[in-house]
């Protein structure tokens, strides 16, 4: 089961030399994410793409050396890319985004991903309320599997009854 994960990296961050992933390099609000990451991991292959503020589009998995070469780091528009050809190939699209690059990313090519969805996947949005409303969520829902929405407050990218909801979904699709 292929599952990708487009969320955004935290201001507070680890020690470079103590890690080797950029997943491992984030804390603070990142930490639900790479959690729900490694849990979900047992049901599938799990790829974290990352919109960082000061390192550009990371994977993580990619080696933290890429955060000391700022010649190598991708861009917004490689991010907005990639959820673009990700929406038509996974099986389960986990978006967990703040309200600005929610309407940055996601919003301006809503109609291209939920046209281009597999209607047996599960998709599962983190976003705030404002940014929630700039999409057609009811268009999302009539054209995949599942649609698991989390209207975020604060701080957390996803909330424990949301991350249950997709595992017990994952666990139901295999």
């Amino acid at each position: 089961m292929k599952i990708e994960i487009f969320t955004e990296g935290s201001g507070t961050t680890g020690d470079l030399e103590s890690v080797e992933q950029v997943k491992d390099y984030f804390k603070g609000n990142f930490l639900p994410v790479k959690d729900l990451a490694n849990e979900i991991s047992r049901t599938g292959d799990v790829t974290i793409h990352i919109l960082s503020d000061d390192h550009g589009y990371l994977l993580g998995s990619d080696s933290t050396s890429v955060l000391e070469s700022p010649q190598g780091n991708r861009s917004k528009a490689e991010f907005k890319r990639s959820l673009t050809e990700s929406s038509s190939a996974a099986d389960i699209t986990v978006i967990l985004l703040t309200t600005t690059t929610f309407k940055d990313v996601v919003t301006s090519q809503w109609s291209d991903l939920v046209y281009n969805a597999d209607q047996d996947s599960i998709w599962c949005i983190g976003a705030s309320d404002s940014a929630l409303s700039s999409v057609d969520i009811d268009e999302l829902e009539s054209s995949v599997r599942s649609a698991i929405i989390y209207k975020r407050v604060g701080v957390a990218p996803i909330d424990i009854s949301t991350k249950q909801k997709l595992i017990d979904a994952l666990t139901a699709n295999i």
